[in-house]
């Protein structure tokens, strides 16, 4: 007897099919993400009035706007906003959605890569998902239930930005159009992650080859959009701008996501019948029986445990570095005297603000690998080795400091790799050099962001994940804080290193920030040691 055959028997038995159970599992998902979801959707709808005012006090006059609109439609400024639509006769509602439409795009994909793995691949890693089999639930009902919360949670989306949209004063086709592309960008990358969970074991796995499509689809937005080219096309990010929000307003590119979401649902669908549960299609390997010499210490365990992320981190990090420093040799020409009044001002902003870049790029990748020091307590993995000699100092010390050096590590991939693209295309080893060193610089910004996980873990284990929130808010300072009073840009950790090379070296501020940032992993390291093991 076949395995179809057996599987359509059972469900004949217990009187359901694949999908049996999916409504009752819709309700537990939105039950259990009560808290989550609307802030996630909340917080995405609230920075579109927070940015309409930002760009109503940077173009408060018509010449300040065609400025803008100048420096908008610039290489640079490309390779983050992406083609520009609608600014013919500029206007402060077209600057704000071809400047900003990319970070609403950002937020909704992260949204939904992070509920559909909540839903799927973390379920069955932590055995629930095999309790809940065990009653009458389908096959695909966990599966089609966390793609069905993704599809209530993108209407929902919608619907909030286009209330904040008209809001701003955008026309109803504007707004609708607005909310429309965003919600479709997010159920891209809901069926980008629901193949994903299907291929490995491991959620950060999941959500890792979900996050390197995700780059991947930003890199060739934002190459398409700096060479003005069919590159574009080949991105859904892209699709979802080219829907012109800000210019005619085009509807039919939304198809293109909408289609490429039905089809990778689909291909999620087919692979997750191809497999048992909590397997993925591509099966981990067996470890040795004894450890190698390399492994004899919690240090080399903790570099061991991040040698696969450190990797796809670092190949990221290498192509990106190769990528925007080979993009320097387009910016001198464009906005050279037009802007900022030469050639080397031109690529030393330029160098800086691709320096901040890529500093937050790592900042993500050091709360991602501290935050998972609470997925190891809550899954019950660091009792076990703590029940022997191995102390607690030991322990989390080894983690953080392989953590440190790993995003070391990775900022000097990022600087050099930029300095060696930005050399070759300028033919100029010294500022090559230059731009290495503006990414080294900015070393203490990440060993602070560590320490303030480490802190957190140490102290409110529950509240780790409040670091994110240290992240976001220094990007939003940095990137889009000019206006804010200085003491709320102070508050910011990433605001205080010299832009180098348009600003000269300061040794004071990275002093301060390594002694700060030494100093919370020290309360950390207190704070673990005095607590209980999953307390609060």
């Amino acid at each position: 007897m076949t395995t179809t055959a057996v599987r359509r028997r059972t469900a004949a038995a217990s009187g359901g099919g694949t999908l049996t159970g999916t409504c009752a599992m819709v309700r537990l998902a939105l039950r259990r993400d009560r808290v989550k979801l609307p802030a996630w959707t909340l917080g995405i709808t609230l920075f579109l009035p927070y940015f309409a005012a930002v760009a109503a006090r940077t173009n408060s006059t018509p010449e300040a706007l065609a400025t803008s609109a100048e420096m908008l439609d610039a290489p640079m400024l490309r390779l983050f906003s992406g083609p520009m639509f609608g600014m013919e006769n500029p206007t402060t509602l077209g600057y704000l959605v071809n400047a900003y439409f990319p970070e609403f795009l950002l937020g909704a994909a992260l949204m939904n890569m992070l509920l559909v793995a909540r839903h799927t691949r973390i379920e069955e890693q932590s055995g629930r998902a095999e309790l809940v089999r065990a009653a009458v639930v389908g096959r695909h009902a966990a599966l089609t239930a966390a793609l069905l919360v993704a599809v209530i949670t993108n209407v929902v989306l919608a619907l909030l930005l286009t209330a904040a949209a008209l809001g701003v004063g955008m026309t109803v086709s504007g707004a609708l159009l607005f909310g429309a592309a965003t919600a479709a960008m997010g159920l891209v990358f809901a069926a980008v992650t629901a193949v994903s969970a299907q291929l490995t074991e491991q959620a950060r796995a999941a959500a890792g080859i979900a996050g390197g499509v995700l780059a991947v689809v930003w890199l060739l937005r934002a190459v398409g959009a700096v060479q003005d080219g069919w590159l574009t096309w080949t991105s859904p990010m892209g699709w979802a701008q080219l829907t012109r929000v800000a210019g005619d307003g085009r509807w039919w590119p939304l198809a293109l996501p909408v289609l490429l979401s039905a089809a990778l649902t689909a291909v999620a669908y087919a692979l997750s019948g191809r497999r048992d549960l909590g397997a993925g299609l591509v099966a981990s390997r067996p470890g040795r029986a004894r450890a190698a010499r390399g492994l004899r210490s919690l240090l080399a365990l903790a570099f061991r445990l991040q040698r696969a992320s450190f990797l796809w981190w670092g190949g990221s990090l290498l192509a990106a570095g190769l990528v925007f420093g080979g993009l320097a040799g387009s910016m001198s020409e464009s906005m050279a005297e037009e802007f900022l009044g030469g050639g080397p001002d031109v690529m030393g902003g330029y160098l800086s603000l691709m320096a901040v870049g890529m500093v937050f790029l790592v900042g993500i990748f050091t709360v991602l690998t501290a935050t998972r020091l609470r997925t190891e307590e809550r899954r019950g993995r660091v009792a076990p080795l703590l029940a022997t000699p191995t102390g607690r100092w030991a322990w989390l010390g080894s983690s953080l400091l392989a953590t440190g050096l790993a995003a070391v590590a990775l900022l000097a991939i990022s600087g050099l790799s930029m300095g060696v693209g930005a050399a070759t295309v300028l033919d100029d080893a010294a500022l090559g050099a230059l731009a290495a060193g503006a990414v080294l610089a900015r070393i203490p910004e990440i060993l602070f962001l560590l320490g303030v996980a480490a802190t957190l873990f140490g102290f409110a284990p529950r509240g780790a994940a409040l670091a994110w929130a240290v992240l976001a808010l220094g990007a939003v300072i940095r990137f889009w804080g000019a206006d804010l009073p200085g003491w709320v840009r102070s508050l910011s950790p990433f605001d205080h290193i010299p832009r180098m090379p348009v600003e000269d070296f300061s040794l004071a501020p990275l002093v301060v920030l390594t002694a700060l940032a030494a100093g919370l992993l020290l309360i950390g390291l207190y704070g673990f040691r005095r607590r209980d093991l999953d307390g609060a």
